[in-house]
């Protein structure tokens, strides 16, 4: 063995010198090398290569795989080198060995048990036991008299200094084997040992010869005894057993290699959709062969050849030396064309953010080189389509299944009679009425179901077709798929396996070495299960893998024959869909002629493409780590479903076999350390296990107490109530169900002051006027007289539901992916445009009055996402009878044609007092004490039986067409919520500051919480701050050219600042420091603790982060995420993983210069950045990936986006938290755009800042666009001064509400943080290091006549946009 001893790095200083031009690493060099494209007047060295963190962390997990059988050998000599080697690796690499030294065994009872060799007598204290005898040997080694006293002594160092270890090591051999176990297994995956890999022909012979000798000696006559024949048998089935486990690590390990390099193109291949790309340099490179604007210009002009005339081909293309003009119509989403809705949640659950759609034209048949999608207002898009255009034959959705079934289903054809529920001859389970309670009842989730069939929801969108059995011996290797960690939707941040099979020959192994190449390195499943993945209405049979780490989501496959992981796996082929639709040219009138639309494939054609889409396999990983929440879900009106959470609000929904499978899961999941989950808190308060039943009950009712108190708004508590009774956006037949709010569509202004604008909560919508509901009451007593005459099902109101799949998908046909999906449940076309969602009043009139087969309830995208309502796709609706064309939504007079205004209005109604009053009485009928019953008679609600949870049983169905075709029926008549209540649900407290005789101070902590930020509790149209706290920064200061304050936080009223070049990290207490030579950041204690005494000391450094210096850091608020960028114009991801900070990514996109701003928001998913070029770019924190790229046009003219110095910075760019809005600061033009880049305000051109009037930093708050009075930013000024900025959405104008009063700072401010849950304290810091604490002003701090001028302001007078107290 040779050790090399280390001198504790193998960092080369001052870089790699560049190979010669004729040697074989300068082709090498010239392709991972930044260095030539720097200017020669750039004063920062980047170095040549990156080297790891820990480079020969492999060598030490090999090493320490062969020392363990040296330990364990009988020579003496051979135990006393070893632990030599051991000593050495101690001393140099403790990091590493610790890690493999201290680690988690499985046990037989599904737990893991920490077993640490550090400790206690361990490998430590050998490490120890080293150092004394070297000091004893030292001290032996001194002078005469010295050596006379130690031999004296009578120690003997050189012969017992181990003893005491090999005496531990003997005691515990069985824990030392356990972890030398796993040893030897990372070593076997991270490097080719002397005992792994294939054996080559000649010793491969040689071995089995000498199995087969080995059984002709254990015959032999000189040998015949039991012992001697049972040694043998051992001896060569190990010998047969280690063969075996080599060649399986050899070819499992050559399926990670493939999979590897099949999952770095495609993720290089990602990366190169969109403008901002893979590519990184500066603006020298603009004139190389290989420049970003050469290749996009090249690329779209060989895409308009043959289709463009040459005047269009310049308005298109943009070519170096372009005029400004020119270079704007290229803009940052010159290459996505089509967007589509992200299914991530954000604040309050909502979907808010817009992606690049890159599968449109493939699924609607629409050719990209003719479809010149350009945004030309903020209304609609132009579409231009070649009318000679040659469309591919497509299948048509479910075209195979409709002939068998006819359950395709429109909203005109929803309703349920007495007729058809007789033919469908459905049993009722026999329970008790308790058991529908699922919060409150033991007993309700111990249903013992049936296995599914692998059929859709909904039949007319095929889930998955032929299968196809692997034998183990089979192999697919071509195309693997690599894992994203947090994916949610197929074509989006999940990579596809697209593959064909191939026999290798005969491999003993298990069929699960197939699918290995699509799990992260060092997981392996431990169990599996077969489930089907929900989303919306899409449903794929799949595998569930039990990892130690995380569990896998695998499509396309299915556990057959054999148990665990023994069994046979079979590939299930995918069928495709894709449409052909018309689409709208912008500002056409007229209704295009629709195309015509084949219904199948000539069989050439589908036999040529079949290897091409047969298989798709998309692998999603959900790390304990990362997971957020589970919750119990429904699914066919069963209780076998589970839902998963990660960090990022992806919702995974899955369904099992068996409730027995489901709770076992979910057992599991429980019983694993689950730190970033909701779960965690249970944990940390002593609880071993956690109870979900229990938990979710004291969950349920500590939100309801919230929204009784006021301190939550009724949006986030009817989401909240939505997911306990098993509602979920992944299930589209079990959609978050929201209320009617208004009656009042036509008026010209509508007060939401006035009682008579609402609708009548407490009844249901068939009853909102009485002439229809006595028609409902009489159809009751009818079925009621038939149903006690044995002749008809259980007696109803209504045959339509309040909330299905198909009413879902009415509401959102306009935005993708529910186009694709409205098109699939309506067999490949939109529906009759008479029949579509075309004007909201005249829904609210058919669901309230005039329709008997309509009681729908609306769904929350009506409170918070206004793109539904338009047209953006330009899809072809077609024209009503009355000669509409159907386009955009038609909106109440009210909303004045602004979707935004109509949403921001009909959330402020959600939100009014009316509703807060009146809004217990609909959650009763809804999940509460009137859902069911002789309550639920009185109240006009009840629906047909079969939507109700326990009332089918459809395990009784033994015919397996008969049962799919009734849960299909069942899933499109809808589903009633799971009941949460049996009383009444509580009334909210609705309060008011300001009464007939004055202020009632005991009312202001209630309206706290709602209260919009910096306005003043109980006066919201009031804005007012005060210096509560001043103070002088002092930390981080050290090596700064000034004292300018870099970021601020409040710590139980204690002021704390840092300096410049720093970034605090909340949650800990600490913060980074940037910008020093090492590129890279340190980590320091920014307050003292029990644990830190020492304010400054550096906890820990992380060199090489960037190519050059970074120049700005910035932290996520969770202290999980640190986002840096540099002088060399990249942008990196970091996550924090204890000591250690792991690449996530490199993002480029901006042309050269410094990165000068940077803020992330982990709550809505994204990272925007800005820089010297001018420009502000958007990014995807889920995908890392670009999204679009901000047009904040500064007041003052500059040139192009061109990286020249002409160019203005940017200044400052924040995010809200609640909205995702972006707050931006370039030059002296302040600008907020929402979270899909469209433009909210900017400031009036009458305001102009010069001098020290200049803006130096900006920040958003967090206040949601309903709250109309609410400061929206807040901004810094270079003589001192600080403006607190709202939006007046008619003008689109950013007003000015406040300026800081008794000016505090007098130097140009630098830093701005805004403080607290209630947003009502801002902390500001200037570039002389002061630091100040403003809070906003409270009613019981005004004297009696500022108070009585308040009472009568509030009372009658206007409201104020400038103030003054």
């Amino acid at each position: 063995i040779t050790f090399i001893g280390g001198q504790g790095t193998m960092r080369k200083q001052g870089g790699y010198p560049t190979p010669a031009p004729t040697g074989r690493f300068f082709p090498l060099w010239q392709s991972a090398s930044l260095s030539r494209c720097c200017p020669s007047t750039f004063s920062c060295s980047y170095p040549d290569l990156a080297i790891i963190e820990e480079p020969d962390r492999a060598f030490v997990v090999t090493l320490m795989a062969d020392i363990h059988s040296m330990l364990l050998d009988k020579r003496r000599d051979i135990r006393e080198q070893a632990v030599v080697v051991v000593v050495s690796l101690l001393q140099r690499r403790r990091g590493i060995m610790s890690e493999l030294l201290i680690t988690d065994i499985p046990r037989g009872d599904h737990r893991m048990e920490t077993v640490d060799l550090m400790n206690r007598g361990g490998f430590g204290a050998l490490l120890v036991a080293h150092e004394a005898t070297t000091i004893a040997e030292n001290v032996g080694s001194g002078p005469p008299h010295k050596k006379k006293a130690h031999r004296n002594h009578g120690s003997l160092p050189g012969k017992m200094k181990y003893v005491s270890f090999f005496e531990w090591l003997e005691r515990n051999q069985e824990q030392v084997a356990a972890v030398f176990h796993g040893i030897h297994v990372q070593a076997s995956r991270m490097a080719i040992t002397t005992n792994a890999g294939a054996a080559t022909p000649e010793e491969a012979i040689e071995n089995e010869q000498k199995v087969m000798l080995l059984k002709l000696t254990s015959q032999d006559s000189s040998d015949r005894t039991i012992l001697g024949g049972l040694e043998r048998a051992e001896l060569a089935q190990r010998s047969h057993d280690a063969t075996a486990e080599s060649h399986s690590l050899w070819k499992r390990q050559g399926f990670d290699d493939l999979s590897s390099g099949a999952m770095q193109w495609k993720f290089l291949l990602r990366q190169l959709k969109g403008s901002c790309t893979i590519w990184e340099g500066g603006v020298q490179l603009e004139t190389s062969l290989f420049a970003k604007s050469i290749l996009i210009a090249s690329l779209l002009k060989k895409r308009s050849d043959g289709h463009e005339s040459k005047e269009e081909q310049s308005d298109m293309l943009v070519v170096p030396g372009a005029s400004p003009d020119n270079s704007k119509k290229l803009a940052s989403n010159e290459t996505v064309k089509r967007w589509k809705l992200d299914l991530t949640e954000g604040y309050e659950r909502q979907r808010r953010r817009l992606l690049p759609n890159y599968e449109f034209h493939g699924l609607y048949n629409i050719d990209e080189k003719v479809d010149n999608v350009q945004y030309v207002d903020e209304t609609g898009l132009r579409a231009i389509q070649d009318a000679n255009e040659k469309h591919t034959e497509t299948i048509e959705p479910g075209e195979s299944d409709r002939e068998g079934s006819n359950v395709m289903v429109t909203p005109a054809e929803m309703e349920v009679t007495a007729d058809l529920l007789k033919k469908m001859k459905l049993e009722k389970r026999h329970e008790d009425d308790d058991d529908d309670e699922i919060m409150e009842d033991e007993d309700n989730d111990a249903y013992n179901l049936g296995a599914q069939d692998d059929t859709s929801v909904i039949a007319t969108h095929t889930v998955s077709g032929e299968e196809q059995s692997i034998h183990p011996s089979e192999i697919d290797g071509r195309n693997s798929n690599n894992v994203d960690k947090n994916s949610v939707e197929e074509n989006e941040g999940e990579k596809q396996a697209d593959g064909e099979e191939g026999e290798k020959g005969n491999i003993s192994a298990s069929s699960y070495d197939l699918i290995t190449g699509l799990l992260k390195a060092g997981d392996w499943p431990e169990k599996s299960y077969n489930i089907r993945r929900c989303t919306g209405l899409e449903v794929r049979q799949a595998l569930l893998l039990w990892c130690r780490n995380a569990l896998y989501v695998v499509d396309g496959f299915e556990q057959t024959d054999g148990e665990g992981l023994k069994g046979k796996i079979k590939r299930l082929k995918k069928s495709t869909t894709s449409f052909q639709v018309n689409i709208r040219q912008h500002g056409s009138e007229a209704a295009d002629q629709p195309l015509e639309k084949t219904r199948g494939k000539d069989k050439a054609t589908q036999e040529s493409s079949e290897e091409e889409i047969t298989y798709q396999h998309r692998s999603q990983r959900i790390a304990f780590s990362d997971l957020y929440s589970v919750y119990r879900r429904r699914y066919q009106l069963q209780q076998n479903a589970l839902e998963f959470y990660d960090v990022h609000r992806n919702g995974t929904l899955i369904a099992f076999s068996t409730n027995e499978e489901r709770e076992e899961v979910l057992s599991k999941v429980l019983s694993t350390p689950l730190p970033s989950s909701i779960f965690s808190s249970s944990i940390l308060g002593g609880s071993t296990s956690i109870n979900y039943k229990k938990f979710m009950n004291n969950l349920r009712a500590k939100i309801t107490s919230q929204w009784v108190q006021g301190k939550i708004t009724n949006f986030d508590f009817i989401m909240h109530m939505n997911s306990f009774a098993g509602r979920t956006y992944n299930d589209l037949t079990q959609y978050p169900v929201f209320p009617w709010v208004l009656s009042d569509y036509d008026t010209e202004d509508i007060d939401l002051n006035d009682p008579n604008v609402y609708r009548d909560f407490s009844k249901p919508m068939g009853a909102q006027h009485e002439t229809r509901a006595m028609q409902f009451r009489d159809r009751y007593e009818a079925l009621e007289q038939s149903y006690e005459m044995g002749d008809g099902p259980p007696p109803f109101h209504y045959g339509t539901h309040y909330s299905c799949a198909a009413y879902v998908l009415y509401y959102l046909m306009r935005l993708e992916p529910f186009s694709r999906l409205a098109l699939s449940l309506q067999g490949g076309k939109f529906d009759v445009a008479d029949r579509l969602f075309h004007n909201i009043g005249a829904s609210w009139s058919s669901a309230s009055s005039e329709n008997l087969q309509d009681v729908r309830e609306l769904i929350p995208e009506f409170f918070y996402l206004p793109d539904f309502l338009v047209n953006s796709n330009m899809f072809d609706f077609g024209t009503t009878q009355m000669g509409k064309t159907v386009h955009d939504l038609t909106l109440p007079a009210w909303a004045k044609g602004d979707p935004k205004r109509f949403i921001r209005i009909h959330r402020q109604a959600l939100e009014s007092d009316h509703v807060s009053r009146n809004l217990h009485q609909w959650l009763d009928l809804v999940f509460g004490y009137k859902q069911r019953g002789q309550e639920a008679v009185n109240s006009l609600n009840t629906f047909v039986h079969v939507t109700y949870e326990g009332q089918v049983d459809l395990d009784s169905i033994e015919d397996p067409v008969e049962r799919d075709s009734i849960i299909a029926q069942i899933q499109n008549f809808g589903q009633t919520p799971s009941r949460l209540e049996r009383r009444p649900f509580p009334q909210r407290v609705v309060v008011s500051a300001f009464k007939e005789r004055g202020v009632d101070f005991g009312a202001l902590s209630s309206l706290a919480m709602l209260t919009p930020p910096f306005c003043v509790v109980g006066a919201p149209q009031r804005v007012y701050l005060r210096v509560s706290t001043v103070d002088t920064c002092k930390v981080g200061m050290s090596g700064q050219i000034d004292s300018s304050v870099g970021d601020m936080c409040l710590v139980k009223g204690q002021l704390v600042g840092v300096g410049r070049t720093c970034a605090l990290i909340f949650p800990s207490r600490k913060y980074y420091r940037f910008g020093g030579p090492n590129n890279g950041v340190s980590v320091h204690v920014a307050m003292t603790s029990a644990r830190y005494r020492e304010v400054n000391k550096v906890l820990s450094i992380h060199d090489g982060m960037h190519r050059g210096p970074i120049s700005v850091a910035t932290p996520s608020l969770n202290g999980l995420w640190l986002v840096t960028g540099g002088v060399d114009s990249t942008v990196r991801v970091w996550k924090a993983n204890g000591q250690n900070m792991q690449l996530q990514a490199t993002l480029c996109g901006h042309d050269g210069g410094r990165i000068t701003c940077i803020d992330v928001s982990t709550t809505f998913g994204s990272i925007v950045t800005g820089g010297t070029d001018g420009k502000i770019l958007v990014w995807d924190l889920r995908t890392l990936t670009f999204l679009r790229q901000l047009n904040h046009t500064p007041s003052t003219p500059c040139s192009a986006h061109d990286g020249s110095a002409k160019c203005f910075p940017v200044k400052s760019v924040s995010i809200n938290h609640k909205n995702g809005n972006f707050v931006t600061l370039l030059h002296s033009t302040l600008c907020v755009f929402d979270i899909n880049g469209n433009l909210v305000a900017s400031q009036s051109p009458d305001v102009k800042f010069e001098g020290n009037d200049m803006p130096s930093c900006a920040i958003a708050t967090d206040c949601p666009e309903w709250m109309e009075l609410g400061i929206a930013a807040v901004s810094g000024h270079m003589n001192g001064d600080v403006r607190l900025w709202s939006i007046d959405y008619g003008s689109e104008l950013l007003v000015l509400r406040h300026i800081l009063p008794e000016h505090p700072h007098s130097c140009p401010i630098t830093a701005l943080r805004v403080s607290g849950d209630k947003q009502d304290t801002l902390l500001v810091g200037d570039k002389s290091g002061k630091m100040s604490a403003c809070t906003t002003l409270k009613l019981d701090q005004l004297n009696a006549s500022e108070l009585n001028s308040l009472v009568a302001e509030v009372q009658g007078h206007p409201v104020q946009k400038e103030i003054t107290i």
